[in-house]
């Protein structure tokens, strides 16, 4: 029974799926991963990997193209294919396309061991829990079973696998996940959701591995791969400040790398900025979505103060640390005059590096729904990268899009807020779209070392 992983280069390591693969690994199956942008001919390579199930984890947006290609796949070769991820999870009716046997919701590691037994052993999979089942025209339905409490009985994310590509082998950053979920309630995200699907309660959300476990896999990443710095993935990497001080303590005296961080302001304090920083720590990831009170609490609900966002600056930069500043533009409800409020806003900040991305309302999100009701939806298709093009019907969409890729160059300078507001009326969002990329690589490598200029010239 051999599983073989389908994923498209983003940049990122995989390590939803890298935790899979672990797993069923740790459980004796032979599983195999073929990037399909890395590849020459990936169709000659899934062809030879000979796989019984083929897996795809996929995001809404590049739904499309996984099923497309899974439907290409299945016109040639014989297998099983599983859908699992967030969009399969908050969009289970995907199992009614065609091509699709199966898709997972929620966490997959018992699922697809299930699955894999049942499929090498020729029983029926229709009843597996987590799991949407197609036979012939009846579609089985199963509840999701527990989240897995015990993040520690998992094995560390299989790392080997994916670094036979250079793309992965060669990444100076390498990202780390201490911990499974998030109690709060941003419209715009998946998180919400996701609790509901499992009936969460509050103080059953967040599961964090132990301090020990993690530095074990720090360990081994250090050992194998000689990594010039980690980055800690979670959204709520500082919720458990005893968590982290402990943590701290343990990185410093046995990895001593530099790191990266998420934080969110309303839980920062000097404590444990402190104690990041004592550890290792060079950068820390904040948002702020939106300058505007209203929008950003009240359409966004982040329930974040612009007093404690100026706070939590404060404090990084007290303790030296690079920062890196999260914001979206072409928000519901925004105008032109609000989106400054954000970009003077970050200048106040003054990030290392003011990152923005152009909203995209993801349907089943509570701002989606809000979307709706507002008459702001359009059928137009999902930038993908969040960077082109806003598919809101709303006024002065252009020159939303035009300021996103002025953004970090008005927050660098704020000077040229006057001659920004005036460019971003101009038809040159190609030329713009060029200065944003230059910007972005140019503070990704040398101001908030996300990464190095060696790894922009990783070919094979």
């Amino acid at each position: 029974m051999k599983i073989l992983f389908l994923y498209q280069y983003e940049y990122l390591e995989p390590i939803g799926i890298m935790s899979l693969l672990a797993y069923l690994r740790r459980s004796g199956y032979e599983c195999d991963f073929i990037d399909l942008a890395l590849e020459r001919d990936y169709l000659k390579k899934i062809k030879e990997a000979h796989p019984d199930i083929i897996a795809y984890s996929i995001t809404t947006g590049k739904h499309f193209f996984y099923q497309r290609l899974n439907v290409e796949l299945k016109k040639k070769m014989k297998f099983f294919a599983i859908f699992g991820g967030p969009h399969a999870t908050f969009f289970p009716e995907f199992i009614e396309e065609e091509g699709v046997d199966a898709i997972c919701r929620g966490e997959g590691e018992y699922a697809l061991v299930e699955l894999a037994a049942a499929l090498k052993d020729g029983r029926d999979c229709a009843s597996i829990k987590n799991l949407w089942v197609k036979q012939g025209e009846k579609i089985y339905r199963n509840d999701v079973r527990p989240l897995i409490e015990d993040l520690d009985s998992l094995p560390f994310p299989d790392r080997e696998i994916i670094n036979k590509y250079n793309h992965y082998k060669k990444l100076h950053r390498r990202m780390v996940l201490t911990g499974r979920g998030c109690p709060y309630s941003c419209t715009y995200c998946f998180n919400h959701s996701y609790n509901d699907l499992y009936g969460l309660t509050k103080s059953k959300i967040v599961r964090k591995r132990s301090v020990a476990h993690v530095i074990e896999e720090l360990k081994e990443i250090s050992n194998k791969y000689s990594p010039r710095r980690f980055q800690f993935i979670d959204d709520t990497f500082i919720l458990d400040k005893s968590w982290c001080s402990d943590f701290s303590k343990k990185y410093k005296e046995e990895i001593s790398k530099p790191f990266i961080a998420y934080t969110r302001v309303n839980i920062v304090d000097d404590e444990v900025i402190k104690s990041l920083k004592e550890g290792g720590c060079i950068t820390i990831l904040y948002a702020i979505e939106s300058g505007n009170d209203i929008i950003r609490n009240s359409v966004l609900k982040r329930n974040i103060t612009e007093k404690q966002i100026l706070d939590a600056v404060g404090i990084y930069k007290k303790y030296g640390l690079k920062t890196f500043a999260q914001n979206m533009v072409g928000l519901p409800d925004e105008t032109l005059k609000s989106a400054f409020e954000t970009v003077r806003l970050n200048a106040k900040c003054k990030p290392d590096y003011a990152w923005s991305s152009i909203f995209q309302p993801y349907p089943r999100t509570e701002l989606y729904a809000y979307c709706e009701k507002k008459n702001y939806l359009t059928n137009e298709p999902f930038d993908e990268t969040y960077y082109k093009k806003s598919i809101l019907n709303i006024p002065y969409r252009a020159e939303f899009e035009n300021l996103h890729h002025l953004f970090s160059l008005a927050v660098a300078f704020p000077f040229l807020e006057p001659l920004i507001r005036l460019l971003i009326k101009l038809p040159l969002g190609s030329f713009y779209y060029f200065l944003w990329n230059i910007h972005r690589v140019w503070c990704y490598t040398t101001k908030v070392k996300w990464i190095d200029v060696s790894e922009l010239f990783i070919f094979e």
